[in-house]
Formats: C-alpha cells, structure tokens, sequence
C-alpha cells in the first residue's frame, strides 16, 4: 500500500479510503489553530478516514491533548488504528456515525471535513462542540448559487451566484451554522475563516448563553445585490422587507440569504496562527502564510468587488489594484485586497464612489 508522508506523519493509504492532497494547507492550518487554543483538551475529527488530520494534531500540537479520530467505514477504522499505531501515538479510535458520536459526547473542538456538503452534521456539531468547532465544506457550487435548488435545500438560504460568490458560499455557510447553533442558547465566533480553492473553512469559538446568542442573531440578514450596476446593500434581520428593484439604477435586484453578515476573522488569532505557520515546520508554509497575509489585511465588510468586472461593466482600462486601494483610501474609505480573489478588492466606499474612482485611473479605452 502507498505511504503518505506530510507534516510529521506517514500515513498508510488503504484502498478506498479518501485521501486529498490538496487539502495538506487546510491540515496545516488544523495543526497550527489547534496550537493557538491551549483551552483545547479534548478533540474529535469525527469523519477521519485514514486518520491523517487527527494523527497530526496528536502528533504535531506541541502539548497533551486527549484526541479522538472516528469514521463509521470499518475498513477505514482499522487504516486508521494501524495509521497512529505506526506514528507512535495513542489516539481514542471510534467505528460510529458521525452523528452518533456527536449526539453522544461533547468535546472541546469539534472537526468535521465530509466529502461534500456538512449540512446533515451541523446540529450533530453544535450539540457536541463546548468550546470550539471547525467545518469544512467542499459542495461549493450549492453554496455558491450554481446549484441553486441543492443549495436552498441544505443550507435553508438563496446563495444568488454573483461574481463574490465565495464570498457568498462561505457566509452561508456561517449562517446555516449560527441559526442551528442559536437553537441551544449558544453563540459562535469567528476566528479564522476562509474560501480556498474547492472549499470552505470555518474555525468558530463557542460561547454559552442567550446573550451572545440574541448578540449572533442581529449579524444574520441579507445582501441585496443589483447585477446591472454593482450596488449592495446588507439589510440584517430573518423578516424583511425589501425592494425588487435597485435603489441605485432601477435594476432588477436580487436578495441573498440568510446568511453571516458580521466579521469572518479574528484578527489577534490570525496573527497568533501565522506566528505558528511562519515559526515551524509546514509542508504548504508559504502558501498558507501567505494566505493569513491577506486575511490579517482584509477590512471587516461583507462583499468584495471583482475589479475586471467593474472596469469591463465601465469600458475602462484596469489599473492595478493596488494603486486603486490607495485611492480608495486616499478618498477617505476603507479599501484592502482580499483572499476571495486575486482580482478582487473590498471598501466601505458606495458603487458610485468606486465607479468614479475606477474611472479617473483608468480613462474609457
């Protein structure tokens, strides 16, 4: 059988059970976040397969953590067992359903990283997580609004595709999560979320109490999105009243949502995290430093501009984004790249305001 070397580890790979190697900076970051919550003792990767995510934690985390590493496949229970057996490490191996385990024991970080679509185990997650929790989804084309249907039915929101949709997958994501979280008088956290590539990442700390959780609740809403000019409103609340058509051009409007319209980061733990990435020994270290890089840099608003589409939109000549940043901020607004998209940039400044900017750099060819 073929051996997988990545972090620490060697991982035996069994047949027919799933292993990504473009996930090995998403298990990088799972290392390094584990690493800046020393209020973690206890940890479940609850859909583990070869075991590789939780060995790294057992194995990589530099202190004592009791680490549970499940999957309901019994071919994959035993890869798994053999797997941290021959990494020196002791691990609590479990043969259950997801769910099961969830519904049956609380953790302190709970992880989940189906193939697909986490929807089925998000309450499971809630119920179970007592301090943090971390989900990944791969379905981003139902999230994202290219299969709109599937993406109504999972996640309980119209994920309108846009051309930010990672934007909109990821906050769809976080408000499936804070509307099954809310059900328990809980709140969750950002810390550290991200659209990478084919999926999305969210780290969420847990707080208990109707407070925070009234508190979550204000930041759930709606994007109110016109295709025709760029306009965007956020309008928060779970009942709303809005226009079908733009308050800017008169166009058609479109309404995302429910989803997260509140912050997607921490910035002191993203800082903490890329500490840990920059200090220590990661196979993806580069690519995942320079990823936190440009989440430490992103200004807190929702939506971000795709600056071909404004300038095509404009008949206009595109200027770098850089230069357009600094005037956007010399303008007297909030503007930052953004980790969504290389073209892509964000600011508090209203459409008309860009438009006009993008113009002055960029003169009508």
């Amino acid at each position: 059988m073929a051996v997988i070397r990545e972090g620490k580890v060697a991982i035996e790979m069994g047949e027919g059970v799933f292993y990504n190697p473009r996930m090995e900076m998403n298990r990088d970051l799972n290392v390094a976040c584990l690493t800046c919550l020393p209020d973690v003792t206890t940890y479940v990767d609850a859909m583990a397969a070869s075991g590789i995510r939780g060995i790294r934690v057992k194995k990589e985390v530099p202190r004592e953590i009791d680490v549970t590493i499940n999957d309901w496949d019994a071919g994959a229970y035993e890869l798994l067992k053999r797997n941290a057996e021959a990494n020196g490490v002791t691990v609590n191996a479990t043969n259950r359903g997801a769910n099961t385990l969830l519904s049956s024991t609380q953790y302190d970080f709970v992880d989940i990283d189906p193939f697909g679509t986490p929807s089925p185990y998000i309450d499971s997650v809630c119920r179970s997580a007592k301090r943090f929790m971390g989900v990944t989804a791969t379905d981003t084309a139902p999230l994202c609004g290219a299969h709109l249907r599937s993406g109504m039915r999972k996640y309980g929101a119209f994920p309108v595709k846009t051309e930010y949709y990672p934007e909109i997958g990821l906050r769809v994501l976080m408000g499936k999560v804070v509307r099954e979280q809310a059900k328990y008088d809980r709140a969750v956290r950002p810390l550290l979320c991200h659209s990478t590539e084919h999926y999305v990442r969210l780290y969420l700390a847990v707080d208990h109490g109707v407070v925070p959780a009234d508190r979550m609740l204000d930041q759930i809403g709606f994007i109110l999105d016109c295709g025709k000019c760029h306009y965007r409103e956020t309008i928060p609340g779970l009942a709303v009243q809005v226009p079908d058509r733009c308050p800017n051009c008169g166009g058609k409007a479109r309404l995302a949502g429910p989803l997260w319209l509140g912050p997607i980061k921490d910035n002191s733990f993203v800082s903490q995290v890329l500490n840990v990435i920059n200090t220590g020994e990661f196979g993806r270290k580069v690519r995942a430093a320079r990823l936190l890089e440009l989440i430490l840099g992103e200004i807190d608003v929702p939506t971000f501009y795709d600056h071909h589409r404004v300038c095509q939109d404009l008949r206009a000549t595109p200027t770098t984004i850089d230069v357009l940043i600094e005037a956007l901020r010399g303008a007297g607004f909030q503007a930052s790249r953004t980790h969504f998209s290389g073209i892509g940039f964000k600011t508090d400044a209203p459409v008309n305001i860009v438009k006009s900017i993008v113009l002055e750099l960029s003169p009508r060819s």
